[in-house]
C-alpha cells in the first residue's frame, strides 16, 4: 500500500541505542542481546553480501504484534515473530507447522489441539511454553486492538501442560487454523515482556505500556531481531543466530520506507536496493529488459471494488437497485482488467481466486451499457449525478487509484451517469470511507488472514457492509444472506462450505451494493543473484527463505 518518506542511508553495523540496551537489560536481556549483536556485527563488517536492502511502501502504525495488522508490519513480524502454524511461499490453501508441529480437531470442530515444537527459546533465552502463547492470545483480545476480530471464534485459551495448548471455540470455525498464521498471532516472550509493562488480562487495554518496548526490541522466537525502527524511514533487522530452523542467510536487513515507484525503480536498478516491492505496473516492462534483475508478479489476495451506499441520504439515485445494476452493467472491466497490468484477474465476486470458495473469474459479469442505459430509464430518476470517493494518493498493488477512479468515472460518463471525483489524501479518504459518508467509492480489501471468510465483510452488517450502509436487517434478503454467510464460515465439511460461499458470493452479486472489479498482481523486483524471494499477499516477502548465491 501507500504512504511515509524515502528512508537515509545508514551506517552498515546494527542499530541498538544506548538508551535500548539499557531499557533491555533491565528485562534481564540486555546481556544476551549484546552478545548477540558482536556476532552479527564480525558477519556484516564482511561485506554487502550479508546485508539485504528493501524497499517498501510503509503501511506500518506499530511493531506490537497486539497492536499492528497493516501490510508493512506483518512483514516485519512475520521474520521476527513465529506463529502456531504457517505458510510457505505463495500458498495460501495448506497450514504448515511452525511453533505447532501438529495438531488435533475435535468431532464437533469445536476444539483444537496443538503440540509446541521442543526446545524453541525467544530471543531473550527464555524458554517458550504453551503458557506464553495464552498470554499472547489473552493479550491479543484484551487490547481491544485491530488485531482483537481475529480471535472473536476463541471462546478459551487453555496450556494443560508447557507442550501443549487448546482452543476452544464458539462455534465451528475452520477459519481458525489460517488466522493462526497471522504475524498479530505471533507468539511473544511472556516473561519479558510483562517485566516491560505488558499485561495480558482483562485489564489490558487501560493498563498495557509495553508498546514503545516492543517498537524497539522484538520478543519473539523468530529468525530475525528488530534491531532499529524510525517511523515513517526504515526498520532494521539483525539475525538471530539460535533460531530453531538455524541461522538465517542474512546478518542485517534494512527495510526503508519508499513511496514512490519511480524511486524504487531507480534504487533496485542502480543496486541501491536487492528487493522493491512498491512497484507500478508500467514499470515493469522496462525492468524486464535488466539482466542485472529478475522481475516477477505474485497474485494478490485482494479484491478491488466500486461500493455504492445502500443509505437514501448518503448515496442518493445510489441507494436504488436499479441504478446499482446499471453501474455494474456500465463499467468495461476489460479495460479496468489493463489498468491492473499482466497477471490480474476479472472478479466474478468479492473472494479473490487463491481461496476455495471464489466463483470462476468466466461467471464474472460482462459489459452491457444497453443494458445500463436500460436499467437507468427504468428507474426514473432523470439525470443520475453523484460523487465518486477514492484515495487519490494512494497506488495500491501497482494500480494507481486516481487513474482508476478516472476510468470509472469516464465509464459511467458513457452511460449518462455524471460523477464529480472526490479524490483526498490517503488518511482523510480512508476515514471517510469507514464513516459509511462514501456516496460512490472505489475500494480494495486485502486478506487479514488466508481464508474465504475474511471476505464476508461485504455482508450486511459487518465491515464493509456497514461502510456501504447496509445493516444486518436491512431486508428479509439481507437477513438470509447474513444467516448463509454464518452457515458457510461454520460448516467443517470442505466440499459443502466451498458450495455455501458459492451461494454467498451468487447472492451478493444479485442484491449486493458493489460492482467487484479485479484481483491484482503485485509487482516486485530483484537483484538476478537472490533466490527464494516470493511475496505472500498477507505478509510479504518471507525474509527466512531468501539466500544470495553470489
Amino acid at each position: 500500500m501507500t504512504v511515509s518518506n524515502p528512508g537515509n542511508e545508514r551506517d552498515t553495523r546494527p542499530m541498538v541505542s544506548r538508551r535500548t540496551l539499557l531499557q533491555l537489560a533491565g528485562g534481564g536481556f540486555g546481556l544476551a542481546l549484546v552478545g548477540t549483536q558482536l556476532r552479527v556485527s564480525a558477519v556484516a563488517a564482511q561485506g554487502d553480501a550479508a546485508q539485504l536492502l528493501v524497499g517498501a511502501n510503509f503501511s506500518l502504525k506499530s511493531l506490537d504484534p497486539g497492536r499492528g495488522i497493516e501490510t508493512t508490519t506483518n512483514m516485519v513480524n512475520h521474520s521476527t515473530y513465529d506463529s502456531l502454524v504457517t505458510f510457505e511461499g505463495e500458498d495460501l490453501t495448506t497450514p504448515k507447522p511452525s511453533l505447532a508441529t501438529e495438531w488435533t480437531v475435535s468431532e464437533d470442530g469445536k476444539t483444537y489441539t496443538f503440540n509446541l515444537r521442543q526446545g524453541v527459546t525467544f530471543v531473550s533465552g527464555n524458554p517458550l511454553t504453551s503458557a506464553d502463547v495464552k498470554w499472547s492470545f489473552e493479550r491479543v483480545k484484551n487490547l481491544q486492538s485491530n488485531a482483537e476480530f481475529l480471535l472473536e471464534p476463541v471462546a478459551e485459551v487453555q496450556a494443560p501442560d508447557p507442550q501443549t495448548v487448546v482452543l476452544v471455540l464458539h462455534e465451528p470455525y475452520p477459519g481458525i487454523l489460517p488466522i493462526l498464521s497471522s504475524p498479530s498471532l505471533g507468539v511473544i516472550d511472556s516473561k519479558l515482556v510483562t517485566e516491560n509493562g505488558g499485561v495480558a488480562g482483562p485489564e489490558a487495554v487501560d493498563t498495557d505500556k509495553a508498546e514503545a518496548f516492543l517498537n524497539a526490541q522484538s520478543a519473539g522466537t523468530g529468525a530475525y531481531i528488530l534491531s532499529g525502527y524510525v517511523p515513517d524511514q526504515e526498520v532494521v533487522l539483525v539475525a538471530n543466530p539460535d533460531h530453531w530452523r538455524g541461522a538465517p542467510n542474512f546478518e542485517r536487513i534494512v527495510i526503508r520506507n519508499i513511496t514512490e515507484p519511480a524511486t524504487q525503480k531507480l534504487q533496485i536498478e542502480s543496486g541501491d536496493l536487492d528487493i522493491a516491492t512498491g512497484l507500478s505496473q508500467d514499470q515493469i516492462p522496462a525492468l524486464q529488459g535488466n539482466d542485472a534483475l529478475q522481475v516477477q508478479s505474485s497474485a494478490a489476495a485482494t479484491t478491488f471494488y466500486v461500493l455504492m451506499n445502500e443509505n437514501p441520504e448518503v448515496g442518493g439515485p445510489f441507494a436504488n437497485p436499479l441504478v446499482q445494476q446499471a453501474v455494474r452493467h456500465a463499467l468495461d472491466y476489460e479495460g479496468i482488467l489493463s489498468l491492473a497490468g499482466p497477471g490480474a484477474v476479472r472478479l466474478a465476486g468479492v473472494i479473490p481466486t487463491n481461496f476455495p470458495g471464489s466463483l470462476d473469474p468466466s461467471q464474472a459479469l460482462s459489459m452491457d451499457r444497453e443494458k445500463a442505459k436500460s436499467l437507468l430509464a427504468e428507474a426514473a430518476l432523470g439525470e443520475v449525478k453523484g460523487q465518486l470517493s477514492y484515495a487519490s494518493d494512494s497506488t495500491i498493488w501497482g494500480v494507481q487509484m486516481e487513474i482508476l477512479a478516472q476510468k470509472i468515472q469516464s465509464d459511467l460518463a458513457d452511460v449518462g451517469i455524471t460523477m464529480a471525483l472526490d479524490g483526498l489524501p490517503r488518511a482523510a479518504a480512508l476515514q471517510k470511507y469507514r464513516d459509511g459518508l462514501d456516496q460512490v467509492g472505489v475500494w480494495s480489501w486485502a486478506a487479514d488472514y488466508p481464508d474465504a471468510s475474511d471476505f464476508l465483510v461485504y455482508l450486511p452488517g459487518r465491515t464493509v457492509g456497514m461502510r456501504a450502509g447496509w445493516p444486518a436487517d436491512a431486508s428479509p434478503e439481507a437477513q438470509a444472506l447474513v444467516e448463509l454467510g454464518e452457515r458457510a464460515e461454520t460448516t467443517i465439511d470442505d466440499e459443502q462450505r466451498v458450495e455455501l460461499y458459492h451461494q454467498v458470493e451468487r447472492q451478493l452479486a444479485e442484491i449486493g451494493p458493489y460492482a467487484p472489479l479485479f484481483q491484482p498482481a503485485v509487482p516486485f523486483a530483484f537483484s538476478a543473484n537472490l533466490e527464494g524471494v516470493t511475496y505472500n499477499s498477507v505478509w510479504g516477502v518471507d525474509f527466512y527463505s531468501v539466500s544470495r548465491t553470489a
